[in-house]
């Protein structure tokens, strides 16, 4: 490798002089005292590793121009300390591979972490860098982040393992293409549902790749959300997110990130067809999901499910004579809209004796023997809302005023069974669902009265009323949810076994 001998025959002197200004000064004053922080780089020796590069192929070509100064980021827990914008100039002390002192970089006792680190030559040339992930992050001891604990008085210079930069792929060194360009990065998440022909439906199991113009900078197999089984025995699906940049040649409606969302198996939950669905982003879409300066709503996918047509696009004509997006010959039920239909047996659910059990073996309730629909009181009646059809149930809503009155976050509210018509006096009380709200986050939980049991549970909480009140359509398989200011819109249904002697 190019001069990379030449680097490292400097490397005993540095760890010298790095030694002997790291030591704490006493008699110093811990309350009043700021520490001094100086960083210095060291780079590591990729050639005496090379039985690692197995990944890597070629070595990343050293630059000769002498380095001039770094850019870092540094934080402490999630708040930025120098960086936040844009990474943080820091000269270089001339001929020596340490930083200068920098009033910035007084700070006070305490732990952080630095999130970014890169070495420039005097015409502002990247040359070295601190890997923070990908297949060279092995090549150092410490990739970044890095945690740095400063107590009072210390005057402290770090080391930091540093390769050589090239222009290789940067996801090699753990970064993007636009950390390099300082361009802004907003956040954008995903979460999805797989609704099959049978009609249960489910949280999914998803990858997702994003490119601009062609150029992929999120990767399909590196970028799959993760999915698990709760601890009521419920399958969960967590959302993904992403930082994408904000570039400014592109207008505000202008999309130019795109995406490719692929629907993957889930081994003993349900077999994936392998559905892909595509689009692209404009930065006003990105941001239209943006919920206070704090919080970011998922953009919701349904494979298979009314809201998001299959990718092949549109029906021929006369194709679809449900509406559903499911094109004949491929819709199990030609005539029945998706939507209308939650257990797959082709009657709607207003027609349908049995309209959570395809079989249609069911009593008077309309579910399994021996079992009953039940919802969450609230203070809103589903079928005043909106909805086809008149089934019965309630939504809650939880306002800034009910939030203010509640000092401790938790509501412990009715459960009933059977209460057709919204009328309680029919059905019998189950137990309670109980909602914690904590900052961000909202928690729902079940507790059931002495022999009763639960079977499928379909939880909604969002901003608003769901756009179908069938309860397939909102089950996220989940009971806790990232939540941004209220009010919040909450509906509780699940299939109840037991009754009202138990």
């Amino acid at each position: 490798m190019k001069n990379f001998k030449n680097y490292l025959a400097c490397l005993s002197m540095f760890a010298l002089i790095f030694t002997s200004c790291s030591k704490d000064e006493s008699g110093v004053d811990p309350t009043t005292e700021k520490a001094t922080l100086s960083f210095g780089a060291i780079v590591a020796d990729l050639a005496n590793n090379s039985n690692k590069q197995s990944d890597v192929g070629d070595l990343p070509a050293c630059s000769e121009a002498a380095p001039s100064y770094v850019e870092i980021v540094l934080m402490q827990g999630d708040e930025y300390v120098v960086g936040e914008v844009e990474p943080y100039r820091v000269d270089l002390v001339a001929g020596q591979v340490f930083t200068e002192e920098d009033a910035a970089l007084e700070l006070e006792p305490g732990q952080y972490t630095l999130e970014h680190f890169a070495v420039y030559d005097a015409a502002g040339n990247l040359t070295w860098i601190a890997p923070k992930g990908g297949v060279l992050a092995e090549f150092v001891d410490s990739p970044l982040p890095l945690t740095i604990d400063l107590g009072a008085g210390v005057k402290k210079y770090v080391d930091v393992s540093v390769l050589c930069y090239d222009d290789r792929d940067v996801n090699q060194y753990g970064y993007l293409f636009f950390e390099f360009d300082t361009t802004r990065a907003f956040e954008f998440c995903f979460f999805a549902n797989y609704c099959p022909p049978s009609g249960r439906h489910f949280p999914a199991r998803f990858s997702v790749e994003f490119s601009i113009d062609g150029t992929v900078i999120y990767e399909a197999e590196e970028n799959i959300n993760n999915v698990g089984v709760n601890n009521f025995g419920d399958n969960f699906a967590d959302p993904i997110c992403f930082a994408l940049p904000d570039l400014a040649q592109y207008g505000d409606d202008e999309e130019y990130l795109d995406y490719t969302i692929t629907l993957l198996d889930w081994e003993g939950v349900y077999d994936g067809p392998g559905t892909v669905i595509t689009g692209s982003l404009s930065r006003n879409e990105v941001e239209a999901n943006f919920d206070g300066p704090n919080n970011v709503n998922y953009e919701h996918i349904r494979f298979g499910c009314t809201t998001t047509p299959p990718p092949s696009g549109d029906c021929p004509a006369g194709q679809d004579p449900d509406g559903d997006g499911i094109c004949n010959p491929n819709d199990d039920c030609p005539t029945v809209h998706t939507d209308d239909d939650d257990d797959g047996d082709c009657i709607p659910n207003n027609d349908d004796p049995c309209p959570y059990d395809p079989a249609n073996e069911c009593d008077d309730n309309g579910v399994g023997e021996g079992c009953e629909t039940a919802y969450m009181f609230g203070d809103v009646e589903l079928n005043s809302l909106d909805y086809p059809g008149n089934n019965w149930g309630w939504g809650l809503v939880i306002d800034a005023d009910d939030i203010a009155a509640d000092e401790d976050g938790v509501w412990r509210i009715p459960f009933y069974a059977g209460a057709g018509k919204n009328d309680i006096s029919k059905g019998w009380e189950a137990g309670h669902v109980i909602i914690t709200l904590d900052g961000n986050s909202l928690d729902v939980d079940f507790d059931l009265n002495d022999g009763v049991t639960m079977n499928d549970t379909h939880i909604w909480v969002g901003s608003d009323w769901p756009e179908s009140r069938a309860p397939g359509q909102f089950d996220l398989g989940e009971d806790s949810f990232t939540v941004g200011s209220a009010p919040h819109y909450i509906i509780v249904h699940a299939e109840v076994c037991g009754d009202e002697e138990d």
